[in-house]
């Protein structure tokens, strides 16, 4: 799938890589996973194990960020939703800090955040 491609690349090479370069990653994503919404699993996954701030706000991640880009918002939201892994929930908050939210992301993560960080319990209190 991307291995070959991309095992010869550095992050921050990814980062630079040309438009004609990402449209080959791209092609070859998408024939190995046709689902979009898998694509956007796998996306945000990759996005949300990446080191901050280095490779995911310049290396590897930016090469993620122009994947997403073409993937309609609602298969990221649905992949967001349907995955429920700290990956994914991590590579969506990467992924709002550079393009913006409507809401709809966070909306599909909270339920992945409020499993993985469930509310304290209310203290007692005594009279």
């Amino acid at each position: 799938m991307l291995h070959p491609v991309l095992v010869a690349t550095t992050g921050q090479q990814c980062g630079e890589l040309s438009d004609m370069h990402v449209d080959d990653v791209r092609r070859r994503l998408t024939a190995a996973t046709p689902s979009a919404t898998g694509r956007a699993v796998i996306l945000l996954s990759w996005l949300g194990r990446l080191p901050i701030p280095a490779e995911a706000f310049w290396g590897e991640g930016v090469l993620v960020r122009q994947l997403l880009a073409h993937l309609t918002p609602s298969d990221i939201a649905a992949a967001a939703a349907e995955a429920r892994t700290g990956d994914v929930a991590t590579g969506v908050v990467n992924l709002v800090m550079h393009s913006g939210d409507d809401g709809t992301l966070a909306t599909a993560i909270g339920p992945t955040l409020r499993q993985l960080f469930p509310p304290a319990p209310t203290p007692k209190t005594t009279r």
